[in-house]
């Protein structure tokens, strides 16, 4: 069965004793009867302050499948003495179970939920008091990465998914099976360090001896080099391409609106090519460090594999260079002032379709504009700023904004691309092709 660790009567951790509970007076009965709880509990509603009363045997317990109690009997026997080896060599007692903290505190960090629920030594309790812990902290910005790796577990089911999702690698059979279990682990490590922009998460953890050459082989992550890619933030769009992202990233970001997964999509980009940090990475793309923060904050928790989702953006990088490489900054700067077209910009191609080329128009016009050649949010677009427009409501402007993008003629959109062309001929990609 599964360690209990909370009193059902107190509410409290088993063997917290006086803690938090100031002792008070010498208790009459100096010796306490050991098959209670024993927690001090302080007095409330009509209950005398003393010990808890909860009898331990009565406690309700969980029951565990049989492989994880004899992963447990197995470790027990270790610290006992028995031989143990570790990636087919025999180490000492000592260097087990310093490895096991290591690999319970790489663990603690990078296993998935989906790892948790498919791991069938687990009671459904156990894997789901871990995937709530996960869960929780990364809600929570995944601050404090070096505290967690060595605090002790919050809970007994805690610690269970920790140890059986710890097994494979703990008591893998021979050196190779050892090592790429380990790798696959500290690259995870290494792409949560980046994610959250606070280097090596595994830094407090002492490391052990035995583990040296290992670790080396997987790429230590304070010292492995990264090669950087062939672009910087200067050629990013502030929203990735709509196709690109629904094929590469779309699947790391569970219930998001596709605007703001491309944005973040952006902004990893950005930290692919150097930044250090979520914010670093919008003032490399002159983004408005308000609007990034709220699509970091409400988006980074929900990636699950975080190595996966690295992966991806290299892939997503991978692919803009492909396409030819575009000055996306310079684009930026140069559209940053367009408010309106001109109407000779648009009436060669509207007149024979008896299409009015009507003030709105023309800032509609911008706007498309400037969302097609920066790659942009059309809500920033700088001819939506809300003073052109009052008082008429913006989401009104937006919808209409939408709708004239939805029905514009083919030849009006043509027009429009080389008005654009001819104000960011500078920036145009290395291949020559907007």
């Amino acid at each position: 069965m599964q360690l209990v660790d909370v009193c059902s009567q107190c509410n409290g951790r088993l063997g917290s004793g006086y803690t938090g509970n100031p002792r008070g007076l010498t208790a009459r009965q100096p010796m306490l009867d050991l098959s209670l709880c024993n927690n001090r509990r302080a007095a409330s509603h009509g209950r005398k302050a003393g010990p808890c009363s909860q009898r331990l045997s009565t406690l309700p317990t969980v029951a565990v499948p049989a492989e994880l109690a004899t992963l447990q009997q197995r470790v027990l026997a270790i610290a006992d003495g028995a031989p143990v080896r570790l990636a087919g060599v025999s180490v000492t007692q000592a260097e087990f179970f310093a490895s096991l903290r290591f690999i319970a505190g790489v663990v603690r960090l990078v296993a998935t939920e989906e790892e948790a629920a498919s791991c069938t030594s687990l009671p459904e309790t156990a894997a789901a008091a871990f995937t709530c812990d996960q869960r929780e902290w990364r809600q929570a910005g995944m601050g404090g990465m070096g505290g967690r790796v060595q605090a002790c577990p919050p809970s007994a089911g805690h610690a269970a998914a920790v140890l059986a999702l710890s097994e494979p690698i703990l008591f893998a059979p021979d050196r190779r099976t050892f090592q790429d279990l380990l790798t696959m682990w500290m690259d995870r490590a290494a792409a949560l360090g980046r994610l959250a922009g606070q280097g090596d998460p595994l830094r407090p953890l002492p490391r052990p001896a035995c583990l040296e050459q290992f670790l080396h082989a997987a790429g230590v992550l304070s010292s492995r080099p990264r090669a950087k890619p062939a672009f910087t933030a200067d050629q990013l769009p502030h929203l990735v391409d709509a196709d690109d992202y629904a094929e590469l990233i779309a699947r790391h970001l569970p219930r998001t609106a596709a605007v703001g997964g491309r944005r973040l999509a952006a902004l990893a980009l950005a930290r692919h090519a150097g930044a250090d940090s979520w914010l670093h990475a919008a003032t490399a793309l002159d983004m408005n460090p308000v609007t990034a923060a709220r699509a970091t904050s409400t988006l980074e928790p929900r990636i699950s594999d975080v190595s996966a989702f690295w992966r991806d953006i290299e892939r997503l990088g991978t692919r803009i260079i492909e396409r030819g490489l575009v000055d996306y900054a310079a684009r930026r700067r140069v559209l940053a002032d367009l408010s309106t077209v001109p109407h000779t910009a648009l009436s060669a191609a509207c007149q024979p379709l008896r299409y009015s080329v009507t003030v709105q128009r023309r800032r509609h016009s911008a706007a498309w504009i400037w969302q097609q050649f920066t790659g942009g949010d059309l809500r920033e677009a700088p001819a939506y700023a809300p003073t052109l427009w009052a008082p008429t409501g913006m989401a009104s402007v937006y919808d209409n904004g939408r709708r004239f993008t939805t029905t514009m003629p083919e030849p009006v959109a043509d027009a429009l691309t080389a008005y654009g062309n001819s104000l960011t001929a500078d920036s145009l990609p290395q291949n020559g092709v907007a």
